[in-house]
Protein backbone atom coordinates (compact mmCIF):
# COMPACT_ATOMS: atom_id res chain seq x y z
CA UNK A 1 0.00 0.00 0.00
CA UNK A 2 1.71 3.13 -1.10
CA UNK A 3 -0.80 5.61 -0.27
CA UNK A 4 -1.15 7.63 3.43
CA UNK A 5 -3.70 6.48 5.26
CA UNK A 6 -5.26 9.45 7.27
CA UNK A 7 -4.95 8.75 11.09
CA UNK A 8 -8.85 8.45 12.11
CA UNK A 9 -8.21 5.89 9.90
CA UNK A 10 -6.84 3.60 13.07
CA UNK A 11 -10.49 4.15 14.41
CA UNK A 12 -10.93 1.03 12.26
CA UNK A 13 -9.03 -0.89 15.06
CA UNK A 14 -11.29 1.03 18.28
CA UNK A 15 -14.82 -0.07 15.75
CA UNK A 16 -13.58 -3.62 15.60
CA UNK A 17 -13.33 -3.95 19.33
CA UNK A 18 -16.74 -2.30 19.99
CA UNK A 19 -18.08 -4.64 17.52
CA UNK A 20 -16.17 -7.70 19.36
CA UNK A 21 -16.99 -6.75 22.81
CA UNK A 22 -20.80 -5.89 22.11
CA UNK A 23 -20.71 -9.69 20.39
CA UNK A 24 -19.23 -11.43 23.63
CA UNK A 25 -21.26 -9.07 25.81
CA UNK A 26 -24.52 -10.20 24.24
CA UNK A 27 -23.58 -14.23 24.36
CA UNK A 28 -22.44 -14.68 27.45
CA UNK A 29 -25.95 -12.42 28.59
CA UNK A 30 -24.14 -9.17 29.91
CA UNK A 31 -25.38 -6.79 27.33
CA UNK A 32 -28.08 -4.49 28.65
CA UNK A 33 -31.21 -5.23 26.76
CA UNK A 34 -33.71 -2.94 28.24
CA UNK A 35 -31.58 -0.60 25.91
CA UNK A 36 -29.93 -2.41 23.18
CA UNK A 37 -32.53 -4.52 22.29
CA UNK A 38 -35.61 -2.20 21.70
CA UNK A 39 -36.58 -0.60 18.72
CA UNK A 40 -34.78 1.63 16.42
CA UNK A 41 -31.49 1.16 19.05
CA UNK A 42 -31.15 -2.47 18.26
CA UNK A 43 -31.47 -2.10 14.25
CA UNK A 44 -29.36 1.41 14.23
CA UNK A 45 -26.60 -0.07 16.25
CA UNK A 46 -26.58 -2.94 13.83
CA UNK A 47 -26.31 -0.55 11.01
CA UNK A 48 -23.92 1.58 12.56
CA UNK A 49 -21.63 -1.28 14.20
CA UNK A 50 -21.01 -3.21 10.99
CA UNK A 51 -21.34 -0.07 8.73
CA UNK A 52 -18.22 1.57 10.87
CA UNK A 53 -15.94 -1.57 10.66
CA UNK A 54 -16.86 -0.83 6.90
CA UNK A 55 -16.17 2.34 6.30
CA UNK A 56 -13.08 2.47 8.68
CA UNK A 57 -11.69 -0.87 7.49
CA UNK A 58 -11.88 0.47 3.34
CA UNK A 59 -9.83 3.33 4.83
CA UNK A 60 -7.72 1.77 6.08
CA UNK A 61 -7.06 -0.80 4.23
CA UNK A 62 -7.16 1.28 0.62
CA UNK A 63 -9.38 1.46 -1.94
CA UNK A 64 -7.47 -1.67 -4.06
CA UNK A 65 -8.65 -3.70 -1.49
CA UNK A 66 -12.56 -2.62 -0.71
CA UNK A 67 -13.65 -5.89 -2.14
CA UNK A 68 -12.15 -7.58 -0.48
CA UNK A 69 -13.19 -6.19 2.91
CA UNK A 70 -16.59 -5.62 2.23
CA UNK A 71 -17.05 -9.43 0.93
CA UNK A 72 -14.92 -10.48 4.30
CA UNK A 73 -17.13 -8.27 6.48
CA UNK A 74 -20.62 -9.39 4.54
CA UNK A 75 -19.55 -13.40 5.70
CA UNK A 76 -18.46 -12.78 8.80
CA UNK A 77 -21.94 -10.62 9.87
CA UNK A 78 -23.63 -13.44 7.94
CA UNK A 79 -22.42 -16.08 10.13
CA UNK A 80 -22.22 -14.15 13.21
CA UNK A 81 -25.82 -13.42 12.94
CA UNK A 82 -26.19 -16.96 12.21
CA UNK A 83 -24.76 -18.68 14.73
CA UNK A 84 -26.73 -16.86 17.51
CA UNK A 85 -29.18 -20.00 17.09
CA UNK A 86 -26.40 -21.67 18.93
CA UNK A 87 -27.26 -19.22 21.77
CA UNK A 88 -29.79 -19.24 24.42
CA UNK A 89 -28.66 -15.93 25.11
CA UNK A 90 -29.11 -14.83 21.59
CA UNK A 91 -31.82 -14.49 18.91
CA UNK A 92 -31.45 -14.78 15.10
CA UNK A 93 -33.43 -11.96 13.25
CA UNK A 94 -33.65 -11.38 9.77
CA UNK A 95 -34.02 -7.49 10.71
CA UNK A 96 -30.87 -7.28 12.05
CA UNK A 97 -28.99 -9.39 9.14
CA UNK A 98 -30.48 -6.69 6.86
CA UNK A 99 -29.19 -3.76 8.95
CA UNK A 100 -25.65 -5.14 9.15
CA UNK A 101 -25.16 -6.06 5.19
CA UNK A 102 -27.24 -2.27 4.59
CA UNK A 103 -24.46 -0.80 6.82
CA UNK A 104 -21.59 -2.82 5.63
CA UNK A 105 -22.83 -1.85 1.52
CA UNK A 106 -23.63 1.36 2.02
CA UNK A 107 -20.78 2.66 4.68
CA UNK A 108 -18.23 0.48 2.54
CA UNK A 109 -18.72 2.19 -1.34
CA UNK A 110 -19.40 5.63 0.73
CA UNK A 111 -16.01 5.04 2.11
CA UNK A 112 -14.37 3.90 -1.52
CA UNK A 113 -16.21 6.99 -3.32
CA UNK A 114 -14.13 9.30 -0.47
CA UNK A 115 -10.75 7.07 -0.79
CA UNK A 116 -11.10 7.33 -5.07
CA UNK A 117 -11.66 11.42 -4.76
CA UNK A 118 -9.09 11.93 -1.86
CA UNK A 119 -6.40 10.02 -4.16
CA UNK A 120 -7.74 12.40 -7.41
CA UNK A 121 -7.10 15.63 -5.12
CA UNK A 122 -3.64 13.99 -4.41
CA UNK A 123 -2.89 13.48 -8.06
CA UNK A 124 -4.45 16.98 -9.41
Amino acid sequence: MNERRPLWAWFFFVQLTAVVVATVLATTGHLPTAVFQRWPVDKLGHLFAYGGLAFFGVVFFGRARRWRIIISLLVAATLEELSQRSFPTRTFDLGDLAMNLLGISVFGAAAAVLVETARARLDS
